[in-house]
């Protein structure tokens, strides 16, 4: 992909990589030195040991950013780089997508994520206080509960005997009751009669039950 999307025109270019003495070792040990008696060679130690990683999650943070960016430029017409950059909602989402992206290492999220980012490039995304809140809620949700929030959007039974090992697990039933406390899954919680009882296994099959229990209103990020 990247071949294709470098030969476009105008493509947006390749973020600078740079070392792990860059501003991000600043800010762990400026983050560090705030903590109660874990300043002076705390600081240091820890701006050492974290920097690195931060660094290297920031490049491929903003290089698969940047692929996705230049190929949703190749695809949608009157859409550049010049006018992305004097796109307000644009640059306020990906500055609050980069900060929970340098939090997490979960493919889920790091996904979501940038959906969430090209959709706004794409003109197709939220009004920015919906959006500004959607970001919030990725940083605050676990990969678990965005994999349950695709499965509750499908409302797809999933065969026991073709279900991940994820599924089996008895975090899901607690995933799945945070989603719906949250609204993020069915109505309100006070009007789905059991509670435990979201995530069925009967007939070989697990059934996602918050449609017929609930309101049968779902959001998923995507």
């Amino acid at each position: 992909m990247s071949s294709l999307i470098d030969d476009d025109p105008e493509p947006l270019a390749r973020y600078p990589g740079q070392d792990h003495r860059d501003y991000t070792a600043a800010m762990v040990k400026i983050g560090v030195s705030a903590v109660p008696m874990l300043g002076g060679p705390a600081s240091e130690l820890f701006g050492t040991l974290v920097a690195p990683i931060l660094g290297r999650r920031r490049d491929a943070w903003f290089e698969e950013l940047r692929l996705r960016v230049n190929d949703l430029i190749r695809k949608v017409d009157r859409l550049t780089f010049e006018s992305l950059s004097q796109n307000e909602e644009f640059v306020s989402a990906t500055l609050q997508a980069t900060s929970v992206a340098l939090r997490t290492h979960a493919s889920e999220k790091l996904q979501a994520l940038q959906n969430a980012v090209l959709n706004v490039a794409a003109g197709t995304g939220p009004d920015g206080d919906l959006q500004s809140i959607f970001l919030s809620l990725v940083d605050s949700l676990t990969p678990l509960h965005l994999r349950l929030l695709a499965l509750f959007k499908r409302q797809t039974p999933v065969r026991i005997a073709d279900a991940p090992e994820w599924l089996r697990a008895d975090e899901c039933s607690q995933a799945a009751k945070e989603l719906l406390d949250r609204e993020l899954i069915g109505g309100p919680s006070h009007l789905v009669p059991n509670r435990d009882l979201l995530i069925l296994g009967e007939n070989g099959t697990y059934t996602f039950t918050v449609g017929a229990l609930g309101s049968g209103r779902s959001s998923c990020p995507s």
